[in-house]
């Protein structure tokens, strides 16, 4: 009992980083669609996170005897599991009503403040000045 209440500690701490949305951080935000980067990002973290919590999880529930196969087989499904949480953890904002949408573009929020990024010609994300 004590290894699984341990194992459930591990799950609330690895899943705690995926809670959090991820936001664009800098005025150029590269090539990549931001939006589309910050999904995977929240993807490869769910993995992570729910490949070590399932391991856990698996290895104390597990008889004494297969532990190992139990630590196998729970993060492989942690894994999974932590995957598809990742991807749909994170949404693109929506713009605000007030605002009208523009191809090309996507609306984040940094630091507490909403705005519009769009790509540019040379195909770097930068802010269009859209509050």
């Amino acid at each position: 009992m004590k290894n699984f209440a341990m194992a459930l500690a591990a799950a609330a701490l690895a899943a705690s980083p995926m809670v959090v949305p991820t936001t664009a951080a800098a005025q150029d935000y590269g090539r990549e669609d931001p939006c589309n980067a910050a999904k995977h990002k929240s993807a490869k973290t769910g993995t992570i996170a729910g490949g070590v919590v399932g391991a856990l999880a698996g290895s104390a529930i597990a008889g004494k005897g297969d532990r190992g196969k139990g630590a196998v087989i729970g993060g492989a499904l942690g894994a999974v599991a932590g995957h598809q949480i990742g991807v749909h953890n994170y949404k693109c904002e929506a713009y605000p009503r007030r605002v009208h949408a523009r191809a090309g573009c996507h609306w984040v929020q940094e630091d507490g403040r909403s705005f519009e990024i769009c790509r540019s010609k040379d195909g770097i994300w930068r802010r269009s000045g859209r509050a």
